[in-house]
């Protein structure tokens, strides 16, 4: 009876963390047969992702959380061994394939450590952002993770303006995502102040953008419809 009750929530956690990872290809499943079985009296639907984008992890995470209805939550306080967590394999990405400067990759793991307390707060469907700080008016970092580990967005200010090469940059991060497959990237138009380097990928429907401007760098993903990019 003790094995018993010691399994049964053992096995619900399993059948959870599976239902959560197989969502995005269930959908995609109904979504295609929908496709498939539609008599369409226009052209196909251009903003759907096709089969390439499909086949990529990031690319086909990123498209279901943008079909989803986002409830914002408010910059609130969150549990911070909780957040150093969860953000702790993005950081290891990132310097595994030195996505940033050496100096950068020190200086951001140090405040995720040495940080007094975090916030976090949501604004698209499926992801959250943690707000990393040690004191008011300090350095600080803010890390963006999906509900399945994947890192959509990193920005802040560490006391450091230089070495900080934007296209170099976001090519790393591209690759850390595991998005050089798509052959179509094409830089897009720079857009705001500082060095932006944005690009863009049709196949993906991902628009990737690196910057630094004053001392504040950002670098992100975010998926992004045909029409809208040619919109921008």
């Amino acid at each position: 009876m003790k094995l018993r009750e010691r399994w049964l929530p053992l096995c619900g956690t399993a059948l959870l963390v599976i239902l959560c990872t197989t969502l995005p290809f269930v959908w995609f499943a109904v979504r295609d047969r929908q496709l498939d079985s539609a008599q369409w009296d226009t052209a196909a639907d251009s903003n759907f992702l096709g089969t390439a984008g499909r086949e990529n992890a990031v690319a086909r995470e990123l498209y279901y959380w943008r079909q989803q209805s986002a409830e914002t939550v408010m910059y609130q306080p969150a549990p911070l061994s909780t957040a150093q967590e969860t953000v702790a394999p993005c950081l290891a990405a990132l310097r595994s394939f030195q996505v940033l400067p050496e100096a950068y990759l020190d200086a951001a793991e140090e405040l995720v450590a040495q940080a007094t307390e975090c916030y976090a707060d949501s604004e698209t469907a499926g992801a959250t952002t943690y707000h990393f700080s040690r004191e008011l008016n300090g350095p600080y970092l803010s890390i963006t993770v999906t509900e399945y580990g994947t890192l959509t967005g990193l920005n802040g200010k560490l006391g450091l303006a230089d070495g900080f090469d934007s296209t170099r940059v976001a090519r790393a991060y591209r690759t850390m995502l595991g998005l050089d497959s798509f052959t179509d990237w094409e830089d897009a138009e720079p857009l705001g102040h500082g060095s932006p380097a944005p690009c863009y990928s049709a196949d993906a429907q991902l628009y990737l953008v690196a910057n630094m401007d004053l001392g504040y760098f950002s670098v992100s993903v975010t998926s992004m419809a045909p029409e809208t990019y040619a919109g921008l």
